[in-house]
């Protein structure tokens, strides 16, 4: 397994999103109230892109159709049978965040 570092710590604040792509997908690098995401860059619903999605109260809303996703478990706030959102773990290497391939 390689690491490959995705941003400097010093780069990142509250809003900050930035598409990246990885092993052939794209993935959504976000931070929100302090915190860090790296989420398959698509609603699991439909497969919208979640780079314009809101977010809000610890919620990210699909900016296609609307669909709720609680951000800390990824899991869809208002609908049954939708898939969670999938979110790949971040490695922390000194002052860069990555993310091991």
């Amino acid at each position: 397994m390689g690491y490959l570092a995705l941003e400097k710590l010093h780069q990142l604040y509250d809003g900050y999103r930035r598409p990246v792509r990885i092993s052939g997908n794209e993935y959504l690098l976000l931070q929100e109230e302090g915190r860090v995401y790296l989420l398959l860059n698509r609603c699991p619903h439909q497969q919208a892109p979640l780079q314009q999605a809101s977010i809000s109260n610890g919620q990210l809303r699909c900016p296609r159709h609307g669909m709720v996703f609680d951000l800390l478990s990824g899991r869809p706030v208002t609908a049954n049978g939708c898939a969670a959102l999938t979110f790949l773990p971040l490695v922390y290497d000194g002052n860069t965040l990555g993310v091991d391939v």
